[in-house]
């Protein structure tokens, strides 16, 4: 008997606990949609494009909570690495390209998947190729994209990563998304964006 009592009050506990953080998560969620209402957003349905992405950066998962304004979007992205991993928290911004364009990465640089023989192009910078990794599957596009002054605006913005995903332009982190941290993302973004020549956008396009 006692046992079954026990199992009943443990089983109680449990349940009140599961309530007590979903209201919680609901409020954190809703004060945020509230700052972001007031910085001028609007909630919008997931944007498959930038859930897909979210597919390759990371690993297959869930978007949701996505909000944007005119020229960016943001979205909750959740996934686990493994089926025993805890699910991971983080999300994506993008904004769109004047033209979709062919896959290309720059992220920080890894040591390990360098002493992995892991493919990394080299460019005209040595300290740009010393800063971050590149991959991307043509040599020539991926010069022609990271001209000098886009390896300089890098430089000054380390923390920055992106990829880029047919039109869309996409960077991401660690955790939900905040207003601050979207608009800090989308101003890195706008910088990338603006230093990608004309002639990329004309001879690379991707059509269909």
């Amino acid at each position: 008997m006692l046992p079954t009592v026990i199992a009943i009050l443990v089983g109680a506990a449990l349940l009140a606990l599961s309530v007590y953080a979903g209201a919680r998560r609901r409020r954190r969620f809703d004060a945020r949609a509230a700052v972001a209402l007031r910085a001028g957003w609007r909630t919008m349905p997931v944007d498959p494009a930038l859930a897909e992405a979210g597919n390759r950066i990371f690993a297959p998962g869930a978007a949701e909570h996505q909000v944007g304004a005119d020229g960016f979007q943001a979205v909750d992205f959740t996934y686990s690495a493994s089926r025993t991993s805890t699910a991971a928290k983080c999300h994506l911004v993008s904004i769109r390209l004047p033209a979709p364009l062919p896959p290309l990465a720059v992220v920080a640089d890894n040591p390990i998947a360098r002493g992995l023989g892991v493919p990394d192009l080299e460019l005209e910078s040595a300290e740009f190729n010393e800063a971050f990794w590149v991959n991307c599957e043509d040599a020539r596009y991926a010069s022609a994209v990271l001209q000098p002054r886009l390896m300089e605006w890098m430089l000054a913005h380390r923390s920055l990563q992106w990829r880029i995903e047919g039109s869309l332009l996409v960077t991401w982190g660690p955790g939900h998304w905040t207003v601050g941290g979207v608009t800090s993302a989308v101003v890195g973004l706008n910088g990338v964006r603006d230093r990608i020549p004309a002639f990329v956008l004309a001879d690379y396009r991707v059509n269909g």
